[in-house]
């Protein structure tokens, strides 16, 4: 007994593309992006020829469209890009990911024993620690699971080893759970580890960080910052900031305006500025003059509603003439002094 494979009539080809691309950077990467890569990376594997425009043409885009995925597939250190003397087709070398992924992230994990992470006592220690221990209920909130004692040690060890605070390790997994999806925890340490060489230590130096990578995650984290929480955004609220830009097209100038109004509230949370945003999309307001150019239609209506009210005894009506609003006035002055006790004189009565 043996097995065989048919053999296909015809060669159709086909490109293998690696999971580290599949599972790590296409979720978060826009779809023309993603289609610039894996039509580039077909033809590299075919060795064809081509550039930048053919690419724009082939896919039916612009080719500023083609030229921002290269600059972004760049900034995820996936692919480089070598100058030529023409400025819009330069090469393009992928990188390969297996390879990238043995040198960058996993440089660490064959050198990894047991005994070099945080014996339980450290453990124990840590434990103690009301940030450490906030750190690690919102790690397993994301997890979705309760920590192991080993996954503990590591952390422990990661914030020794890479001079970090309980608040930026939150982070570093918010970053990657909630933001890449990646639960993988070899994968995270390569986040603190890069955080680490790039000197992010607080708040403002991972949003510097990452601004200059264009990472989405800066944002999340500067809205975060604005409102003045001292926790992770769960994944809801960054879906609810990504409807905001996404969705709504709301500039940041916009969202930090509306999130001013977090003075006026005790415990703000995000679920109060989507519905001053939604009013505010409704309306149409894009720039902060359209909010200053506000004549608030609103208060017309109000007004209008409190001089009806006012005057609601009154008998509006073009169809009344002289003579019914005299002998309404003449019925009315009559049961007044019929309350009084008096008679209404007759005409041609009085003292001549």
């Amino acid at each position: 007994m043996y097995f065989i494979l048919e053999e296909m009539q015809y060669e159709l080809g086909d490109t293998p593309i690696d999971n580290i691309f599949i599972n790590d950077y296409m979720p978060d990467a826009d779809g023309t992006y993603v289609k610039v890569y894996l039509m580039g990376y077909k033809w590299a594997k075919e060795r064809q020829s081509f550039n930048n425009e053919t690419l724009a043409k082939n896919l039916k885009i612009p080719l500023t469209d083609v030229l921002n995925a290269w600059n972004y597939w760049e900034s995820e250190g996936i692919v480089i890009k070598h100058e030529t003397e023409d400025e819009y087709n330069y090469i393009v070398e992928f990188v390969n990911l297996k390879q990238y992924y043995m040198d960058k992230v996993y440089k660490h994990i064959h050198k990894a024993k047991t005994n070099q992470y945080a014996d339980n006592d450290k453990l124990i220690s840590a434990a103690k620690n009301p940030e450490i221990k906030t750190m690690m209920e919102e790690i397993e909130d994301m997890l979705g699971r309760p920590l192991k004692i080993s996954e503990k040690q590591k952390i422990i060890t990661w914030l020794n080893k890479y001079k970090t605070s309980p608040y930026i390790m939150a982070q570093a997994f918010s970053y990657s759970v909630n933001n890449k999806k990646v639960k993988r925890f070899s994968y995270i340490e390569s986040v603190v580890s890069a955080w680490y060489d790039a000197g992010v230590v607080d708040m403002d130096t991972m949003v510097e960080y990452l601004e200059k990578r264009n990472d989405r995650f800066s944002t999340y984290s500067r809205i975060s910052k604005a409102l003045g929480f001292n926790r992770t955004l769960t994944e809801a609220e960054m879906r609810l900031i990504d409807k905001w830009i996404d969705e709504w097209e709301f500039s940041m100038e916009m969202i930090l305006r509306c999130l001013d109004n977090s003075t006026k509230i005790n415990n703000p949370n995000l679920n109060y500025f989507d519905k001053i945003l939604d009013d505010w999309y409704k309306n149409g307001y894009k720039t902060i003059e359209d909010l200053k150019n506000d004549k608030k239609p609103g208060k017309t209506r109000k007004e209008s509603s409190k001089t009806k009210n006012k005057f609601h005894n009154f008998i509006q009506s073009d169809d009344i003439t002289g003579e019914d609003l005299e002998k309404i006035a003449r019925e009315r002055f009559e049961k007044k002094l019929n309350k009084l006790g008096l008679a209404i004189p007759e005409e041609g009565d009085g003292n001549e």
